[in-house]
Parts: C-alpha cells; structure tokens; sequence
C-alpha cells in the first residue's frame, strides 16, 4: 500500500477483524505518533510491529506487510525489515468483516480496543496490493463514506490501481465535522483537522457510539438470551436452539456441535452410565486454542465435595484425560502430538477399573492408574461437553470452555450418538459450519476392545 498523509495525526489505514463487535482475531495497519504500526492478534494475544522511521504529512509512503502465522514483516520505503511475533501457540487466523481502508464505518463495527486508536486515516491512499494482487480500490469498494479522487495522484500510479482521499479536495476547506461523526452527539471542531463530541444523554466513546449499559437501553438479545454489558458493546449468551450475535438465528444440533470458549452443553446423565467395570469412549475433536474442557461427569452441581468424575480436556496443547473413583486421580496426558493446530484428532478413552488409557489419532497411546480400590464410576451428575455453568464443578481442576468443534461422541458400543436429542440445557452452542464427520470414523476403534 501507497499513502501520503494530509497531517500528522493517528490513523488507521488497514483494518479487519473477527467480529463488528471488536472481538477476537483482527489485523490492523495504523498511523500511531506519526509511525506506521501493524497490529495483529490471531487468539492468543497481540503482537505489534513498528517501523522507526516517522511518517511525513504531503509525502508518499510505500508500506508492505507479510504474515506467515504467528510471524509478521514489515517494511516502510524499502528501509530494513521489522519483525514480530505473536505469543501463544495459536497459528491461524479468522477474519469475517469487510476489509476497510482509511477508517471503518462505525456505525457498523467497533474497532477492537487493542488497535489503540480508532481514527479515520486523512489523505491519500493508492497502489494497494493484496497478496501480490493489484486492487482498483474503487470497483473493488462494497461500501464507501467520504472519499474523493486526490488531486495530486502518486507518481508509480498506473492504470490498475486508484488513488483516492479520505478528505475533501484542497480547493475546499476541510471540515471535520462534514461526514457528521458523532453518531449520537454533536460535532465540535477542535481544530483545522480535529473534532470532539458532545455526546446525549445514555451514550459515550470518541463518537458517541456507545450505549452505557446497553443491555439496560437497547435490551437486544432475543430468544430468552442472557446480555452482558462490555466496555462499551454488549454480549449476548444464547440458549440451547440459538446463535447469532443477538441468538436471532435458529442452531439445531445433531451430531456434532461447536464452541466458542463461552458455552456448554449439557446431555442427560443416561449417555455415560458407568455401569460396567470396563468403558470405552471415542470422540473427534478441532481446535486451535490451547486449553479447554471438552467434556466433564461428575456430580451434581450443588455437590462440590471433590468425588467420581471423569473428565477429558485440551491442556497446554495436549489431550488429557482425568478419572478419578473416588480415591484419587488418575491424570493421563499425550505430549507426543499437540492438538492446538485446527486439524481433526481422534480421542479413544479407554478404562477397566482404575486402569484406564488414551489413544490420539491410533498412533499414541498413554495409560495410567487411580488410587485406591475403587472399580466403579459412581458420577451422580448430568454430562457436559464444551464447558460447564460453574467450573467450581470440577474442584479447582479446569477453569477454561472448548473452543472448538467436537464432531463424534460414542459410549462403549453406542455408535455416533445424536448429541442434539439427549441435550438438556446449553449456551453458546451451534452446529459445526463444516467438515461434518463420518459418523463411522471412531467406530471401527471401539470394536473389540472387550
């Protein structure tokens, strides 16, 4: 990307993200304190990179920007490469949102808060470039507020790209408070290329964008939802049957379901009888976060006296497989592959009294051993996939929901088991958007283990 600031101020000049809302995964190109910053979080945390030579207003700036998973490049008027890295183990990167250049619509998203600013970019952008693809950024534009052709275009421009400005042209006095951009306020010149917002009563933010409280004021969520205020947006936690940012769209689960980190989803304790002294269990799982509870039985959510339970979770990047009869744990975990990665990992767990085993994917296998005598699991509760309403549930043990899809459960010689008819309750749950399993996959594994 090409661009030449009208002034020195901050703006943004790239951004999107994972949500309108500011939530989740985003990449940002800013003008921050006169420097070209890029911005990136793909779930477990941000990293940013920035260029050391200052930005200056009426002369052209060529800056490129690559990222191979968690690492970044940047490089500002072919001076030499900045690098950066994000932390965490997650590698992939979610984006759903329109590309904007030069601003977003705020009427339309919240840029996240970690972007550290949210000022519309003010001069002119040209020769834009995405994936060594050139971009005409106006028959490419699906939406567009405030521009106009630059009255002084760059010198490399060709005919396959267009120079645009997000100011009004030279010849007319620029006016800050033109585009009208405080949403529920008025407009208030601070300057010859700044404003501030007076904001109505019940709104804040740089624009007057935000409602305080508003789940109080704009009571959005549908459906029998939960809303929880954010710093400046909301959140709504949807009931078993519905999603969507304001559970406004139906979810019917069958045979696999999917989690976000906020939910759960709770089946009916006739799936897992432990009845027998030998089990088996298989599952399939994908995620790309580092640590999650895929499945929890234990005991009723009012009895939080550390008893049976049985519990399969994502620690670290690793599958773990807890089961405890009521004399101590047995902790089995397979550090030989991660599963953190986004790819489909097949879960057989395997127990026969207090020996119980885990096999990742038919290639590793760990086993392990409770203490005491105890031959049975006595686990009184209901099931949960995905996370709990409580994790003070599982006695200090895990803290964190799936996010993730599980694709296929069995219990001993149960086949694939449609997850959406034994579910009782749930949050934040839908079905998986793709790859929908062979519900045969895991049952070849639970044949013959008697």
């Amino acid at each position: 990307m090409s661009f030449n600031p009208a002034d020195s101020g901050d703006g943004i000049l790239m951004y999107c993200s994972q949500s309108d809302e500011g939530l989740g995964d985003f990449a940002a190109l800013i003008i921050k304190d006169k420097h070209v910053e890029f911005r990136y979080d793909i779930g477990s945390g941000m990293a940013t990179i920035r260029s050391p030579q200052a930005v200056q207003p009426g002369l052209w700036t060529r800056v490129t920007v690559n990222r191979d998973f968690k690492d970044a490049k940047l490089t500002v008027n072919d001076q030499p490469v900045v690098e950066g890295k994000t932390p965490g183990a997650s590698k992939t990167m979610t984006l759903n949102t329109p590309l904007y250049i030069g601003g977003v619509d705020r009427r339309r998203i919240t840029v996240n808060e970690k972007v550290g600013i949210d000022q519309n970019f003010r001069g002119c952008v040209s020769e834009l470039e995405l994936s060594t693809t050139s971009v005409d950024i106006l028959k490419a534009a699906i939406d567009a507020a405030n521009i106009e052709d630059c009255s002084t275009p760059h010198p490399n421009q060709t005919v396959h790209t267009t120079t645009v400005a997000t100011t009004q042209p030279p010849t007319t006095p620029f006016n800050p408070c033109a585009s009208s951009p405080c949403i529920h306020g008025v407009c208030q010149r601070s300057n010859a290329y700044d404003y501030s917002c007076e904001c109505n009563y019940g709104y804040a933010g740089s624009n007057c964008e935000n409602v305080v409280k508003q789940c109080e004021v704009l009571t959005p969520c549908r459906n029998g939802g939960s809303c929880i205020d954010l710093h400046g947006s909301y959140k709504c936690d949807c009931r078993l049957g519905y999603n969507g940012l304001n559970c406004e769209k139906l979810a019917e689960i069958t045979y696999d379901v999917a989690f976000r980190g906020d939910g759960w989803l709770e089946l009916d304790r006739s799936v897992m009888t432990h009845e027998e002294e030998r089990e088996v269990l298989g599952l399939e799982i994908s995620t790309n976060k580092s640590n999650g509870l895929i499945m929890w039985h234990g005991q009723t959510p009012n009895d939080l006296t550390p008893d049976d339970y049985i519990a399969v979770a994502v620690v670290d990047g690793y599958v773990e497989y807890q089961y405890n009869l009521g004399s101590g744990p047995a902790v089995i975990r397979v550090t030989a592959q991660r599963v953190d990665d986004g790819e489909r990992h097949r879960i057989i767990l395997k127990r026969q009294g207090s020996d119980g085993s885990i096999e990742l994917n038919g290639e590793h296998t760990e086993s392990g051993l409770s203490d005491g005598l105890q031959q049975i699991l006595n686990a009184r509760g209901n099931v949960y996939l995905g996370g709990l309403p409580d994790y003070a549930m599982t006695y200090g043990r895990y803290h964190d929901g799936f996010s993730g899809c599980i694709y296929t459960l069995e219990v001993q010689d149960s086949g694939a088991i449609n997850i959406g008819e034994k579910a009782i309750r749930g949050v934040n749950v839908s079905p998986c958007i793709s790859n929908r399993t062979d519900r045969s996959t895991a049952r070849g594994d639970l044949d013959g283990y008697y």
